[in-house]
């Protein structure tokens, strides 16, 4: 299950990568458990590999005994203490451990103290965000390995952009006002907001969003592109940023997914690249509290700007072994806010008035194929005949059926989504993949390859038998359901496909170093309500490398390299022309859809599920003002602010 989208993925949901999380080599260590996202656009999003230094070690657990008397009366004098003191006695609670780990009974174990936990500040709700095994301490939101609600509960960008509205909407102000373009898309200039605060009390100003970007551009950990653009602090709430090209089409990504640090804090982090970030300083409406390897805690933030606005009292979030484990806290009311995977979710939630359930977006499930033989791909999916043959082999309206109980909506082979990118399909393109399997085909394109079949049923080629590895992580219920099928479906076309199930770190590691003949994914709507951010992301040769060099697990892990893509993205991105955009995923289409890095399954529509008995706010599909998804971030942030507690 993603929790980035509520559907069985390891992908974030999106997701693209937030600014600063590597595209293209990152280091491997031990990941952070989640069950994506990420997205995460995303996203997301975690987890890639994130540092040098090896095995990041967790905070100890820490439970209310660890306190004395004298310590414990302290606690409960501590927002008291917060309202009285002065600026710069808050900054010295905000720094202190005492303050970002305070602990109270019931605070720990299973669903942290049940569901009428709280805190000084109010109700503490409990959330599930697709994690199963231990969780690895790491705040940092530049790594790929962010715990969820890092991005958004505690950090911020400068704006939110809605890809669940349409283009022309505006995005919402964060920690910028306004931004405007020259007329040649080289220069971003942005308006950022004044009267913020850091959440050990120092003010925020302009001069923390040009370091963030400077940072991220002049460390190549995380600049792998090259492209981060060059900001100056114009002063206190202006900042310009000037890119070497026309780069229109980034604005999304960078105001949107660029979470900004602040430079009297990150200045003297030797790698911030790796660092965790074990005391995070952020300006969102939560900071962090206490962490163990099950779950971990964020809180109120008394220097959030909109303080008063934020009427819940924090976020735990917690490790559960997969789906159905989740399920079954989110049924018995131990659940407040989760992303899972709930196979027939209608007849489950049944009339239960006290569960919330939002449709939102889109998830493109794929089986994505280390395809690209050039930079080290290995194994029969290398060779396009195979790829295009078990395209054909698959009855995507049984798998529709049973892995998702016919919510999922047809897939078109260019990725782009059929009703909202119509006009940005090529026309030749625009019919959606069949859902109905041509086995005959399926053969033909093989044996047309040089494939014959063999005794047993499985076409041979030079003595290789026709047998592919799938990975899946383990618990992904929907996924598992739809490889059982794919599986059975790809016999009959003379293919085996045997389904690898592994943990959530195995899987995404694999992905990111490509030791992985085919895994079963997603594909995520990006930023923006535009196919360029899928293109960007999922096809762009800056992000991918050569097998063994770790990339970016949410992004072209398929390898997929292609100089006339590369071109378009270029162009495309050099315009505000719609017309000149279309023209240009015309030529990326075609490419993409006769290469087929990624076999297309179904459209997964994803949903979000959450308590209306203890909370009330979230956004329905009525009115999407921000992703209903847990982990989607900054929406996460935004949807906390409006969350009001029922009692």
């Amino acid at each position: 299950m993603n929790p980035w989208t509520g559907a069985g993925s390891s992908a974030p949901r999106v997701a693209p990568r937030p600014r600063g999380v590597p595209s293209g080599k990152v280091h491997p260590v031990e990941p952070l458990a989640r069950g994506m996202s990420r997205t995460v656009y995303q996203r997301r999003t975690e987890p890639f590999r994130h540092g040098r230094t090896g095995r990041c070690r967790p905070t100890p657990p820490m439970t209310h005994q660890t306190w004395d008397d004298s310590t414990l009366r302290l606690l409960k004098l501590l927002p008291e203490v917060l309202r009285r003191a002065t600026h710069d006695q808050r900054i010295a609670l905000a720094r202190s451990r005492l303050l970002r780990h305070r602990h109270r009974p019931g605070a720990h174990g299973l669903l942290g103290g049940g569901t009428n936990a709280s805190s000084g500040d109010g109700l503490i709700l409990n959330a599930y965000a697709g994690a199963s095994g231990t969780f690895v301490e790491n705040w940092n939101p530049l790594s790929p390995t962010v715990l969820s609600g890092a991005q958004g509960m505690i950090y911020e960008p400068l704006f939110y952009f809605n890809n669940l509205k349409p283009a022309t909407e505006e995005p919402t102000p964060l920690l910028g006002t306004s931004y405007s373009w020259n007329e040649d898309g080289t220069v971003l200039s942005v308006e950022t907001r004044d009267g913020v605060n850091w959440s050990d009390g120092e003010p925020f100003s302009a001069e923390d969003v040009a370091f963030t970007f400077n940072l991220i551009r002049d460390t190549p950990e995380l600049n792998t592109t090259g492209t981060t653009p060059e900001a100056e602090a114009v002063d206190d709430t202006h900042v310009t940023l000037t890119f070497e090209e026309p780069s229109f089409m980034d604005a999304p990504t960078l105001l949107g997914g660029t979470y900004i640090v602040p430079e009297h804090i990150w200045s003297e982090k030797p790698d911030p690249a790796t660092d965790p970030n074990r005391e995070p300083v952020g300006t969102g409406p939560m900071v962090a509290s206490d962490f163990t390897p099950q779950s971990y805690l964020v809180e109120k933030n008394p220097e959030f700007r909109n303080a008063d606005d934020v009427q819940v009292g924090g976020l735990r979030y917690h490790s559960l072994s997969g789906n159905q484990a989740a399920t079954d806290k989110l049924l018995a009311k131990q659940l407040d806010w989760a992303g899972i995977f709930i196979p027939d979710v209608d007849n489950v939630l049944g009339n239960r008035d006290d569960i919330g359930l939002t449709s939102f977006g889109s998830q493109q499930v794929v089986l994505a194929t280390c395809a690209n033989a050039e930079l080290g791909c290995e194994g029969p999916q290398t060779d396009p005949a195979v790829r295009h043959a078990l395209s054909a082999a698959l009855d995507r309206d049984q798998v529709n059926r049973l892995a998702y109980y016919d919510r999922a909506e047809p897939i078109s082979a260019t990725f782009a989504l059929l009703e909202r990118d119509a006009d940005l399909i090529a026309p030749d393109l625009r019919e959606p993949m069949p859902g109905s399997p041509d086995v005959e085909a399926a053969k033909s394109l093989l044996e047309e390859a040089g494939w014959t079949m063999g005794s047993d049923g499985i076409y041979v080629r030079d003595g290789e038998r026709l047998s592919m590895n799938v990975q899946v992580t383990t618990g992904y219920t929907d996924y598992i359901t739809a490889l059982d099928a794919m599986a059975q479906q790809a016999k009959a076309a003379g293919i085996e496909l045997v389904t690898r199930q592994v943990a959530n770190s195995e899987n995404t590691s694999s992905q990111g170093l490509g030791n992985f003949e085919l895994a079963i994914s997603g594909i995520f709507q990006g930023r923006g309500p535009d196919p360029y951010y899928i293109y960007e992301t999922y096809f762009s040769s800056e992000n991918t490398g050569p097998v063994g060099e770790s990339i970016n697990p949410y992004g072209n892990v398929v390898r997929y390299s292609n100089p006339e893509v590369d071109e378009a993205l270029v162009a495309a991105a050099s315009t505000e022309d719609m017309a000149v955009r279309a023209e240009q995923y015309a030529i990326i289409q075609e490419h993409i859809v006769e290469d087929m890095p990624y076999i297309p399954v179904v459209n997964n529509i994803s949903f979000a599920t959450y308590s209306t008995e203890r909370v009330t706010g979230f956004p329905t599909e009525d009115d999407l003002w921000a992703s209903p998804d847990v982990i989607g971030a900054p929406s996460n942030g935004l949807v906390i602010q409006r969350l009001r507690p029922v009692n």
